[in-house]
C-alpha cells in the first residue's frame, strides 16, 4: 500500500498522503501553494478520489484566492537597503527599553534577520528576540506591536489567554494592529 501519491483532478495537482489520522484533511499549503490531502491508512484510493471530486470547487476557489492575494510569507520580499536596516535598528532600539520597562521584563539580546513566516521570535530559555527585517516596510505601530508581543513572551511563553491578557492590558488596540500587520 502506497503512503504517498499524486492525484490530478480538473487540472489541479493534489499531493495525497496516508497517515495515522482519524479523518480526511484537504488544505492548500501556504509554503508551496500546493494542494495536500491527508487520509487515514484504512481509506481507499476511490474514497480519496470521491472526496476530491466533492470538494473540487472549494479547492479551486481557495487556490485562486491564494494566488490573487498570497500570504505575506509568499510575497516577494523586496531587498532591504542598509539605510532601511539602520532605521529599523534605531526604531527597535528605542522601543525595546520602553516596552521592557512597561512589561517589567528584560531581553538578554536581540537581532534582525530576514524571516519568511514570522515577524518576530522569542527564545524563552536564552531571552533572545529576533525581529524580521520585513518590519521596516510596516508602520511604526506595527513594529511597536511586534516588540511588545515578543517581550510579552518573556512573561507568558505561549499564545494562551494569559498571554493575550498581558498584551491587551498594555496594548489595548492590538487586534487592529495585528490585522494591519498581516493584511
Amino acid at each position: 500500500m502506497l503512503t504517498k501519491k499524486t492525484f490530478k483532478i480538473g487540472g489541479l495537482q493534489v499531493w495525497a498522503e496516508r497517515k495515522r489520522v482519524r479523518s480526511v484533511r484537504l488544505y492548500v499549503s501556504q509554503k508551496d501553494l500546493q494542494a495536500h490531502l491527508t487520509i487515514p491508512y484504512y481509506a481507499s484510493e476511490k474514497f480519496a478520489l470521491d472526496f476530491l471530486s466533492k470538494n473540487y470547487e472549494w479547492l479551486k476557489r481557495t487556490m485562486e484566492k491564494i494566488k490573487e492575494n498570497p500570504p505575506p510569507a509568499l510575497r516577494q520580499e523586496q531587498e532591504i537597503s542598509k539605510a532601511e536596516m539602520e532605521k529599523l535598528k534605531k526604531i527597535i532600539s528605542n522601543l525595546l527599553p520602553q516596552w521592557e520597562f512597561r512589561l517589567g521584563v528584560k531581553a538578554k539580546d536581540w537581532k534582525l534577520r530576514k524571516m519568511k513566516t514570522q515577524w518576530g521570535n522569542c527564545k524563552m530559555k536564552t531571552r533572545e528576540i529576533t525581529f524580521s527585517t520585513g518590519l521596516i516596510k510596516k508602520p511604526l505601530r506595527c513594529i511597536e506591536y511586534v516588540v511588545a508581543h515578543e517581550l510579552a513572551h518573556l512573561i507568558e511563553a505561549n499564545h494562551s489567554e494569559k498571554f493575550y491578557a498581558v498584551i491587551a492590558k498594555h496594548f489595548p488596540y492590538w487586534k487592529e494592529v495585528r490585522k494591519e500587520l498581516n493584511g
